[in-house]
């Protein structure tokens, strides 16, 4: 046989096995979400690229672009959803505005070159800055499976995504504070259920290369894909990198005010500031430390450009205070209940919210132990980072600083957040410029045994990343084919079953109250929900029913045409925040006991209500 023939056999059968290897195990359940994923992810650069060009942003980057596109489906999703006019139409319309914003931005208006040639800069980078994402992608594009994914980051978009905007949600907290990103989530959402998480992992990936980039041309770091390997190995990051929550996007909007008011746009800094507020309210205090750091008080320019910079965060943030005001009867929920009264939310609930979110020192042993503490152990969900820091920042006693004002301001930050957090995570960014300090410490000090230590904490940094993530979502069953996508729901989320058998089985209106259960992202009906820190939202039934077919009647008078229960969830949540009082409990297990469930799994009973439809 001529080699010709051999080599087109053998091209043939290399095309066959990776046909195979896309389309017939998990990867063909891939395919289209991370087309989807990027297809967004493009729309949001375009719309922000657009909004640069409108206000003439000096030297907007591919993660500036892509943050204020974030903005811009916050502000429509936020008026769409406030109108409650949001409905596969008008999300369709946000996709032909960013398509045709894309083509003007990049193909066809002025500035398309400068365009063009901005994307290429920061695209056409080494393949080995690329590599180091490979194993964090392979775990983000698993079916979402997170607990406070499933109910929150994912949970309320899609529970506005359901309700065809806004709704009251007296009793699911987190949705009443600041949600931007939620809501920016809403398209990603429309586009399948692995979308967001992909969607997510694109967002951290740049924001990893766009810190190196930073790093190596302003803050004075040599080596970029060293930085790369910094930060992507923190078991921390990992974590971001592949879990849908809002401390990731948090820090991506810090980092890009720092950067613009290096740059002495304190106005555009301000509105990064502001939208990193309206992500998560705890960014208030980076905030804060930020404006102590930067303001010298007895200077009257500084003093009016901190109370400028104030007012436009107050002003980024007020739609959500409306936001909150209409639909919770309190603007600063879930803070000011004595001010704003309200039957479903007390001095109890915000004491248990306290406990909740807890904090790291309990004890004045505890500063002393901080640094340790900080490098070994994990401080709330994915809040590990490793000893990093605590070899290498010491090694900048050894020489001079230039710029030591942001390595204060992050040390700051790590020192106040103990005292108001157990989770790490909620200051993620601070570890994150503390990383280029360490970078610049270690290159400034860098022998053959550091650079020996260096690579070794690279890599067991990268071995605890990958067995905590292994833990959470253990990739292997779904990727060897041990699972279905199903199976791999169903594994980590028992109540999933349940939601099939709703999507297919009920009308488009038809309501479902969950009970017990506050992961809600995989439902696709309307429906209402209780949160774990909330009082049961069958409280109010029951106080009023005497008998289960009373119960059953005042469920329907409200419209619901299911009621969902997932007993051991409903257990759990009972005996760690008592959400019902005994009596309630009891009397909700009798009334139970008279209905027969249309669907049962496990823990989980599905009951239809008589007369709903």
């Amino acid at each position: 046989m001529s080699k010709p023939i051999l080599r087109i056999i053998l091209s043939a059968a290399a095309v066959v096995f990776v046909l195979n290897l896309l389309l017939f195990n998990y990867s063909q359940f891939v395919i289209l979400p991370l087309m989807g994923a990027l297809f967004l992810l493009a729309a949001f650069i375009g719309l922000g690229d657009g909004l640069a060009g409108l206000f003439k942003m000096p030297a907007a980057g591919i993660l500036e672009k892509a943050a204020l596109g974030l903005m811009v489906a916050a502000a429509y999703f936020y008026l769409v959803g406030f109108f409650k006019i949001l409905n596969p139409l008008t999300i369709l319309a946000f996709f032909a505005a960013a398509l045709v914003v894309f083509v003007l931005r990049f193909f066809a208006g002025p500035g398309k070159r400068e365009s063009r040639a901005g994307v290429k800069s920061f695209f056409a980078r080494p393949l080995s800055e690329y590599a180091v994402f490979l194993v964090p992608l392979v775990y983000a594009a698993l079916p979402p499976s997170f607990y406070d994914s499933l109910v929150y980051h994912l949970g309320i978009p899609n529970l506005y995504l359901q309700s065809g905007g806004f709704v009251a949600t007296p009793q699911f907290v987190y949705a009443n504070t600041f949600i931007y990103y939620e809501i920016s989530l809403i398209p990603a959402l429309f586009l399948g259920d692995l979308v967001p998480r992909l969607f997510h992992f694109f967002l951290g990936t740049l924001f990893v290369l766009a810190v190196a980039d930073e790093a190596v041309e302003h803050w004075g770091v040599r080596k970029k894909l060293s930085l790369i390997l910094a930060l992507v190995s923190l078991p921390m990051t990992l974590f971001l990198l592949v879990t849908c929550k809002n401390d990731l996007i948090g820090a991506i909007f810090i980092f890009l005010a720092i950067r613009q008011y290096r740059r002495d746009n304190w106005k555009g800094a301000a509105v990064f500031w502001g939208f990193a507020v309206g992500i998560k309210v705890f960014n208030l205090l980076p905030l804060a430390l930020f404006l102590l750091l930067t303001t010298r008080p007895w200077k009257k320019s500084d003093l009016k450009r901190s109370a400028l910079m104030v007012l436009i965060v107050v002003l980024a943030v007020s739609p959500l205070l409306v936001k909150n005001l209409r639909f919770s009867g309190n603007p600063f929920f879930p803070f000011l209940h004595q001010a704003f009264p309200s039957a479903f939310w007390d001095g109890d609930r915000f004491a248990r919210l306290q406990e909740d979110v807890g904090r790291i020192v309990q004890a004045p042993a505890d500063v002393i132990r901080w640094p340790y503490a900080l490098s070994f152990f994990n401080h709330g969900y994915g809040g590990l980072v490793g000893p990093f820091f605590l070899i290498f920042l010491p090694f900048l006693l050894l020489g001079p600083l230039k710029e030591k004002r942001w390595l204060f301001w992050a040390l700051l930050v790590l020192a106040c957040a103990p005292f108001l957090t157990a989770s790490l995570r909620f200051v993620y960014v601070a570890f994150v410029v503390l990383a280029i300090y360490a970078l610049l410490a270690f290159e400034a000090a860098a022998g053959k045994l550091l650079k020996a230590v260096f690579y070794v904490l690279i890599a067991v940094n990268f071995v605890m990343g990958i067995a905590m993530l292994e833990k959470f979502y253990s990739f292997h069953s779904a990727w060897s084919g041990s699972f279905s996508p199903q199976q791999y729901r169903e594994r980590f989320f028992p109540t999933y079953p349940a939601f099939v058998y709703i999507n297919a089985k009920a009308p488009p209106q038809a309501k479902v109250l969950l009970v017990g259960e506050a992961r809600n992202f995989y439902l696709q009906r309307p429906y209402q929900l209780s949160s774990a820190l909330d009082y049961c939202i069958l409280n109010r039934y029951l106080a009023s029913s005497r008998n289960a077919a009373e119960f059953v009647a005042a469920i329907e008078k409200d419209g619901f045409s299911y009621l969902l229960v997932n007993f051991f969830e409903l257990e759990r949540l009972q005996a760690k925040y008592a959400n019902m009082a005994a009596g309630e409990e009891k009397k909700l297990m009798a009334f139970l006991r008279a209905l027969t469930p249309v669907f049962s799994r496990g823990p989980v009973s599905l009951y239809e209500i008589p007369g709903s439809f």
